[in-house]
């Protein structure tokens, strides 16, 4: 579990509270040596919000920001107030490896989409909630969307996470806010974070056991002194003496003499997609006897109309748990849903991804996005011929793969 120091900033000055309700507490020290500070003390990234252009005010914090990325090489990501493609595009260039989304996240799902295709890996979406609803306009505005509403939508749209912080200040509903961000995690493949659930050590311990939760974000805590990042560090890096061996997944060898175990993600909703996959499957395999290609929706014979989405998606899962390599198919995932969950869970697992792809198709965002989530691309060339054409693929993937895993 990543352990993700905050600074947040306003009027120049660090801060901590940034709640309606709440008074902030402004700290003595400055921006640039919090930063300082946490990079000797061993962060792996940082998270730097602009309090006042998360609240709209006409002036805000950017040129002191952007010196500040320039202080060190730690990965940063940037929260407050971001809008607009063209703002995403200039923290980007500015040096953020990172760029968090808030309200317009919830507002605006095609620019979303686009950032996301532009950024891969660089999107995360911050989803504040208070009361069991999401929060917008600087926390100020309730809407009438419930965050298990949303989480999975924006899972489609190829963003690389998503910042869970409930709003809520007494210590009960402090309690509800971190089950509600371990419920979340479970509804998605993407790393979801927990913000403003660290008080303690203890707090930390306590998250660390939760399985779905990939870091945690502290501020008050790390400001306050109330904990040390180092301390924070050492007990998040802490490794789990009892897993059970089952729980466990091992990476597979893989090379001309390993068998290789696949799961082919492909647009199946049509009978010539279904055709075409099939051809494509029996001639990698007759191809490559080593390889075992799974498609999930022939293979596994679901009951697709009694089963729920989450049931689905987990049986998708424990499929993908079980593969070596995923090949995803690219030509169709325009009207797929399941296509982005198979690439965002494959990713998140680390599994590596070939993605199939023809250079005559004309790409939409979809696909570009999927693209972009692919360790390598083979290109194939349409043919009048199913033979000419998945024969060309095959050689292709098989090449790859064994030149990969030599």
């Amino acid at each position: 579990m990543i352990v993700i120091p905050e600074i947040q900033i306003q009027d120049g000055k660090v801060i901590t509270g940034a709640a309606i309700e709440v008074e902030d507490i402004i700290h003595e020290i400055t921006p640039q040596q919090a930063l300082m500070d946490f990079v000797s003390d061993g962060a792996q990234m940082l998270q730097i919000v602009d309090i006042d252009a998360a609240r709209s005010k006409p002036t805000n914090n950017e040129s002191l920001i952007k010196e500040m990325l320039n202080q060190t090489d730690i990965p940063i990501q940037v929260a407050g107030g971001i809008r607009t493609l063209s703002q995403i595009n200039d923290w980007f260039e500015a040096g953020a490896a990172r760029v968090i989304l808030g309200t317009i996240a919830i507002t605006d799902s095609p620019l979303v989409v686009e950032a996301a295709s532009r950024h891969p890996g660089g999107i995360i979406v911050h989803m504040a909630t208070r009361n069991g609803y999401v929060m917008i306009d600087g926390w100020k505005t309730q809407t009438a969307f419930m965050p298990q509403d949303l989480i999975r939508d924006l899972q489609m749209t190829g963003i690389a996470g998503v910042v869970h912080k409930g709003t809520e200040r007494l210590d009960s509903e402090f309690e509800e806010a971190l089950a509600l961000t371990e419920r979340l995690s479970h509804d998605v493949s993407i790393p979801v974070y927990s913000s403003g659930t660290v008080r303690t050590l203890d707090d930390i311990a306590r998250q660390r056991y939760l399985p779905n939760i990939n870091g945690v974000i502290i501020s008050h805590a790390l400001m306050t002194g109330q904990i040390a990042l180092k301390d924070a560090l050492h007990v998040a890096a802490q490794k789990e003496t009892n897993l059970q061996p089952e729980s466990i997944t091992h990476n597979v060898n893989m090379g001309i003499h390993h068998g290789v175990r696949a799961y082919l993600a492909a647009y199946n909703s049509s009978q010539p997609a279904r055709v075409w996959n099939l051809a494509l499957r029996d001639m990698i395999t007759e191809d490559n006897p080593y390889m075992e290609i799974l498609i999930p929706q022939i293979d596994l014979e679901l009951d697709t109309e009694n089963l729920s989405r989450r049931e689905l998606q987990a049986c998708y899962e424990s499929e993908l748990d079980k593969a070596d390599i995923v090949i995803v198919v690219l030509e169709g995932v325009e009207a797929e849903a399941w296509t982005g969950f198979e690439c965002g869970y494959a990713r998140a697992r680390g599994k590596y991804i070939y993605g199939i792809t023809s250079d005559q198709t004309v790409k939409g965002p979809s696909q570009q996005r999927f693209e972009a989530m692919c360790d390598e691309l083979i290109h194939f060339t349409w043919g009048d011929e199913f033979t000419k054409t998945h024969a060309e693929i095959s050689h292709a993937l098989a090449t790859r793969v064994m030149v990969q895993n030599q």
